[in-house]
């Protein structure tokens, strides 16, 4: 599918087809056909546009040494997807975005599944200045990219606040599971913040877009902010692991405190078992021939288990 849009009083709308104005081409889950008209029309290279058939593909950048673009520039980054785990938990996987250059002077994107950032960008007023209006597209693209990853962090932690007020009286294994699905979204978004700011500082070294002070400017705020999505991810890495840890200590101590009260329960209820054993045999017992046999029977039973619940507390054992 491709979506078409053009610059309206410095507002991005949506276009029905391909027209003159039209600067930015976004190409999602694109089928062969699509690959090859696009590739054909632009002069680009198949394996910018296939790069992201490949969910493992790295960041990287091909083509932007250039100081005067005759050729089409590729950027690669990777950019987080929120989908729903296998065990019913959300979970976060990094894809990767195609950010293309042509000598036309527009803006292709491609993905293999719809990054959800795109939809703020229709809300963003791209003011005229300095730099172009590709490159203002394009930084707007880089900055909710990397807010995108600082948001599901956030996410994360809150995630992991509700599991640790879980922790006190779990005995089962779904937290473990959901935090499974959080280490896994974790470790997928440290790798992918750790590629895209190895790309982008050699991106923001670009002679070209070093020249203009603004466009430099706005690449050192993507890259303050990728850094402290990656010092997050990292953060929020080790404290998983670490509750994890505790989080399984807290589970098996609290199962060890269940079969405690369980089996203290059982010494208890055996006292009762034990005499209706004894008056139920066919002999001479102390009170055989008494009116009240039964209920001093009782009454010694049900004091003989209030004296061993007592010394059982007393033994913190109950």
């Amino acid at each position: 599918m491709i979506h078409y849009y053009a610059l309206n009083q410095d507002q991005l709308k949506k276009q029905d087809a391909d027209t003159k104005e039209v600067f930015w081409l976004h190409i999602e889950n694109p089928t062969s056909d699509e690959l090859t008209t696009i590739s054909t029309n632009y002069h680009l290279p198949m394996d910018y546009l296939t790069a992201i058939l490949d969910d493992a593909e790295n960041s990287r950048y091909e083509g932007l040494e250039q100081t005067i673009f005759e050729r089409a520039a590729l950027l690669l980054l990777q950019y987080p997807h929120a989908l729903t785990s296998p065990n019913g938990y959300p979970q976060y996987e990094t894809y990767p975005l195609a950010i293309i250059f042509t000598p036309e002077k527009k803006v292709l994107t491609v993905s293999k599944y719809p990054p959800i950032f795109f939809d703020e960008l229709t809300d963003v007023y791209l003011q005229q200045n300095d730099m172009s209006v590709e490159m203002n597209l394009v930084l707007q693209i880089l900055w909710k990219l990397v807010l995108s990853f600082n948001r599901y962090l956030k996410k994360i932690k809150l995630q992991l606040s509700e599991l640790e007020g879980q922790i006190k009286v779990s005995t089962e294994n779904k937290q473990l599971y959901q935090m499974l699905d959080i280490q896994k979204s974790l470790v997928l978004i440290e790798s992918a913040t750790k590629n895209n700011l190895a790309t982008l500082s050699d991106f923001s070294e670009i002679a070209l877009l070093k020249k203009n002070h603004a466009v430099h400017n706005h690449l050192q705020d993507v890259l303050i902010e990728t850094k402290q999505a990656v010092t997050s991810a990292t953060i929020h890495l080790r404290l998983v692991s670490q509750i994890t840890d505790t989080f399984s200590a807290i589970v098996s101590n609290n199962l060890n405190n269940v079969m405690k009260i369980l089996t203290s329960l059982t010494l208890v209820l055996t006292i009762p078992t034990i005499i209706g054993g004894i008056y139920g045999m066919n002999v001479s017992l102390p009170f055989a021939n008494s009116k009240g046999a039964f209920w001093l029977i009782a009454g010694g039973t049900v004091l003989l288990c209030v004296l061993a619940m007592r010394y059982l507390k007393k033994k913190n054992l109950l």
